[in-house]
């Protein structure tokens, strides 16, 4: 049985170092990277995943209704950026959102796919989604049997415990000439890998987050899973402003703060840069059959 204490996820090394004591909600838990392939992990993950996720309640506090619209809110950017991305191979298809969260994105590309269904655990969004109209499952073993053109994951594939087995499930609902799109957090952002900032370290290293990706280990994880990059690409989400914010002030939510800072030529050119160096905040990739 795989420990994450003492072995490699994906490579099975037994070579790590520790690179955080210590992170966000479980401050016994470690951070560990692979001395061999540089997976970067916790050294202990959520007993019960599935249950963690299945009745996190975090709309319970507001009001359903009022929770899931400011949800879709603070996501409209991110939401349009991966429709925008996306328009091209979902056209006329059939999509599967794995983790879809509030819905926001199934929303944007509602009119363009063909049909558009959802994964979500959590049984209040699934619940509110299914009231919207979409078909929304709670795991891929619940799934019907049917295939899907593009099976998209946001920021998903980092909190869960067995990539290869949910990858592995995915494809066996993936049409012959499908896609899967993948978007992850990058174990070398720059806020830790250039500006090394401690307050972003204990912010970003989460109990949630049990695996951080390199373009390395995800193209090692496709490739344990028989799957095929057919493109891959770096993102940064967050622009100057929120770095500037984190060095100063070593908090989140800078781009808000100090929004009057905000300049799309001077975001787009630093975002470029970093991308170039391999330290944007997001990595996306399509993998294919």
């Amino acid at each position: 049985m795989y420990n994450p204490k003492t072995e490699c996820y994906l490579c099975g090394s037994r070579k790590s170092v520790r690179v955080c004591s210590g992170v966000r909600g479980g401050e016994d838990t470690n951070v560990l990277k692979c001395c061999d392939c540089g997976l970067v992990r916790l050294d202990k993950f959520v007993t019960d995943c599935e249950n963690f996720y299945e009745n996190s309640g975090m709309w319970q506090s507001n009001g359903m209704n009022s929770g899931i619209q400011q949800a879709r809110r603070e996501a409209e950017e991110d939401d349009s950026r991966r429709a925008a991305f996306v328009k091209n191979y979902i056209k006329n298809r059939r999509v599967l959102d794995f983790g879809c969260g509030s819905g926001g994105f199934m929303h944007r590309i509602r009119e363009i796919a063909d049909c558009v269904s959802g994964v979500e655990p959590e049984v209040e969004k699934r619940s509110f989604l299914r009231r919207e109209g979409f078909s929304c499952f709670e795991s891929v073993d619940a799934l019907p049997e049917q295939e899907y053109d593009v099976i998209t994951m946001f920021h998903v594939l980092e909190h869960l415990p067995d990539p290869v087995d949910c990858l592995e499930k995915q494809k066996k609902h993936l049409a012959p000439d499908g896609v899967i799109i993948i978007e992850v957090p990058n174990a070398d952002d720059a806020l830790l890998s250039l500006y090394e900032s401690s307050d972003f370290e204990r912010f970003t290293y989460w109990v949630c987050h049990l695996y951080l990706f390199t373009s390395r280990t995800l193209q090692d994880l496709a490739k344990k899973c028989s799957l095929k990059i057919s493109m891959m690409q770096q993102v940064q989400r967050y622009p100057l402003s929120n770095h500037l914010y984190w060095l100063c002030r070593g908090k989140p939510g800078g781009h808000k703060k100090w929004a009057a800072f905000n300049d799309p030529l001077l975001d787009s050119l630093y975002g470029e840069r970093l991308a170039a160096l391999g330290i944007a905040d997001t990595i996306v990739a399509v993998l294919k059959l």
